[in-house]
């Protein structure tokens, strides 16, 4: 099978205590993955879902635009309801 490697050409840095840094490091090495591997996949991870909840946000914001915008016609009971008066009236 043949894999297509992507150029790394991005860096990014962090700032951490010793200590983080130290507890990042034992966790990947238990896992069998390099520090960079182990932090940038759950990361990418959380953004890729925070982006789709964002998105689904934003066309459940338009749909409901669009159904603001084409108000429905009244029913007849809605008509009658509003023909009968004030509640004191009735």
């Amino acid at each position: 099978m043949t894999s297509l490697a992507l150029k790394k050409d991005a860096r990014l840095d962090l700032k951490t205590t010793q200590q983080n840094k130290e507890l990042l490091a034992h966790a990947a090495l238990l896992r069998g993955v390099d520090m960079t591997s182990f932090i940038i996949e759950p990361a990418l991870k959380a953004a890729r879902q925070v982006i789709e909840q964002a998105q689904l946000q934003q066309s459940e914001q338009v749909a409901l635009f669009k159904a603001l915008s084409k108000p429905a016609k009244p029913t007849e009971e809605l008509k009658d309801l509003l023909s009968a008066g004030t509640f004191s009236e009735r």
